[in-house]
Formats: structure tokens, C-alpha cells, sequence
């Protein structure tokens, strides 16, 4: 997996971002640990630490497009969401180190990201329709209204 440099400067950018965890096992599968990842990521949100456009918690991974809004880096809100959400499962060490990111330069590559994160539950067999996946910003997409789970980028 590649690791963002921790010096890197990443306010204010909108990031696709890819966390994987440490161990293949479903860790993020039951429906109590895929609310804590989207209650974490509010909490931030609240914060005004970051805007979140889409996101998806699968049972081994999360994906996320966010932007981090300044002062916050990157690196550094990556280390606080994965250490917040590892203590709460109390399960210890259950991320792998570092995580992809790549810079969404444009709204099209934005749709793009949405639109495989979206699938990603399809794909893996765990719903038919993306919408119906809880834990996946596809519904909210969906239902075509107002959210309070995720940021409007347009």
C-alpha cells in the first residue's frame, strides 16, 4: 500500500483515499463497527476538519473521497480516524500502516471514485443494489436529497 509522506501539506485538497485493515478478517463487518467509522468520520465533520463526499465501510477496508480542510493535514487526520476507531473496537492494532490516497483533481474523476466505492458492496456480493448497502454513501446519492452524512462538492 502506498504511504502519503507525513510532511506532506494536504489542506484544503479533496483526497481519494483507500484504509485497509491489518488482517484480512471482517473487523468492520457487523453493523456496530461500520456505525462507529461513520459516526467517527461525522464527528469530524462537525469539527470542520474535513467534508465528506462519499465514502463505503466493506468488512476489510474503507474507502473515502475527502477533502481536509485547514489547518489539518492528511497524514495527520488519517492517524487520529484510524487510532480513534481501533481504540473504540478495543481491538487493538487493526490497520494496516500508512493507506493509499490520490489527489481528485476534477468533479468527473470525483463521479468516477463515487461511482466504484458505490459498487464496491456489489461487487463483493454483500447487496444487489448499491443503495441498499447501509454503511455506503450510494443511498444517500440515491435518494437524490439532502444529507447529513455527506458534503455537497458540487
Amino acid at each position: 500500500m502506498r504511504h502519503v509522506p507525513e510532511n506532506r501539506e494536504a489542506s484544503d485538497l479533496t483526497f481519494f483515499v483507500t484504509a485497509r485493515l491489518e488482517i484480512a478478517q471482517p473487523v468492520l463487518g457487523d453493523a456496530v463497527a461500520g456505525q462507529l467509522v461513520l459516526d467517527t468520520i461525522d464527528f469530524y465533520r462537525q469539527r470542520s476538519e474535513i467534508e465528506c463526499y462519499g465514502f463505503v465501510v466493506m468488512p476489510d477496508h474503507v474507502h473515502l473521497i475527502i477533502k481536509v480542510l485547514a489547518p489539518v493535514t492528511l497524514p495527520r487526520w488519517m492517524d487520529k480516524f484510524k487510532s480513534y476507531v481501533a481504540r473504540q473496537l478495543g481491538k487493538g492494532p487493526i490497520w494496516q500502516r500508512g493507506y493509499w490516497s490520490e489527489v481528485v483533481p476534477s468533479v468527473p474523476f470525483l463521479e468516477q471514485k463515487l461511482r466504484y466505492i458505490h459498487e464496491n458492496p456489489v461487487r463483493a456480493g454483500l447487496v444487489k443494489e448499491a443503495a441498499d448497502y447501509l454503511f455506503s454513501s450510494a443511498r444517500d446519492y440515491h435518494l437524490q436529497q439532502k444529507s447529513e452524512r455527506i458534503d455537497d462538492y458540487r
